[in-house]
């Protein structure tokens, strides 16, 4: 059996059990519809004959900042398993509710790109592209940049802050309208705890905060109807908002506390793939999946060798 082989192997093994013992899931939002899969419901898992092999591959878009990027790592690994074209385009220092200087972990800074400083809505324009070419069946949105201290409207703020919340909800509405204005159905990621290796801990760390915007992502989903819902990632990686660097002998974690290894992604599609075919069963986007500029994006990205992920 060669390594590559072996690893997936273990690492389906693992997951089976982790995702046996764990309540998670995604939980479709608004009732059940007869052009749909209907709801999906906590803990069952989707059975693998979800996933349509005799169809073209199921179009997947993947957003959000370098969390999301790490996690499409594992994804990549398991896409073609799954019958799935995967393109990952998470971006380092860019999330949906960034529009002024970011507190990184020492001092501020500018958003990365496809974020421009002071012009939010060229990011939502940039993913406009993607998706109008791409025409993605689903976009997955993950990004821990929006737990962070940031800069709005010259103030410094972050979650909790009655403006900032207000803010969020409304970018995440803006951005469920960008996602599925070719008709894919839109999967909100909550975000699992970090544990970074610094001197002092960071606030984007604290679980109020994660707790605090799991629950902003609920209340924007519960309002889009039947488009939106919600994939629990932080209950699966890190249930009971405590963090944990492994789980059923998988290392979860990268060596700085944040980033997924490509085994926590391996894991999370063992689960999560088989759901995007449900929920997109019948609402399949005509044409599309290429790119605006070359091929997709590469699931492993070039940012991502820096990191000690294993």
């Amino acid at each position: 059996m060669q390594p590559a082989a072996r690893r997936l192997v273990g690492v389906a093994g693992a997951a089976a059990v982790l995702l046996g013992v764990l309540c998670i899931g995604l939980v479709a939002v608004g009732h059940p519809s007869s052009a749909g899969a209907g709801a999906l419901t906590l803990p069952n898992a989707v059975p693998i004959s979800a996933v349509r092999y005799g169809q073209p591959p199921l179009k997947v878009l993947l957003v959000g900042d370098s969390m999301a990027g790490s996690l499409g790592v594992g994804l990549g690994e398991l896409a073609a398993a799954y019958n799935i074209r995967l393109a990952n385009a998470g971006a380092p220092g860019c999330s949906v509710s960034m529009d002024g200087q970011i507190f990184l972990t020492y001092s501020p800074a500018p958003p990365g790109p496809p974020c421009v400083l002071d012009r939010p809505n060229q990011l939502l324009s940039t993913w406009q592209r993607w998706v109008s070419v791409f025409r993605p069946d689903v976009v997955v949105y993950l990004a821990r940049g929006d737990l962070i201290n940031q800069q709005l409207h010259g103030a410094w703020t972050n979650v909790g802050h009655r403006a900032f919340n207000q803010w969020l909800s409304t970018r995440l509405r803006a951005a469920i309208g960008v996602f599925s204005s070719h008709g894919a159905k839109v999967v909100l990621m909550t975000v699992p705890m970090s544990e970074q290796h610094t001197v002092h801990s960071r606030p984007e760390d604290n679980a109020i905060r994660v707790a605090r915007e799991s629950a902003i992502l609920r209340f924007v989903a519960r309002s889009s109807g039947r488009v939106t819902t919600i994939y629990d990632l932080s209950r699966l990686l890190t249930p009971g908002l405590r963090y944990r660097a492994s789980g059923g002998n998988v290392q979860l974690r990268c060596a700085d506390g944040v980033h997924l290894t490509a085994e926590a992604g391996m894991v999370v599609a063992t689960d999560l793939y088989p759901r995007l075919w449900a929920i997109a069963a019948r609402h399949r986007a005509p044409g599309g999946g290429g790119w605006t500029s070359g091929g997709l994006p590469a699931a492993t990205p070039a940012w991502y060798s820096k990191l000690a992920c294993g």
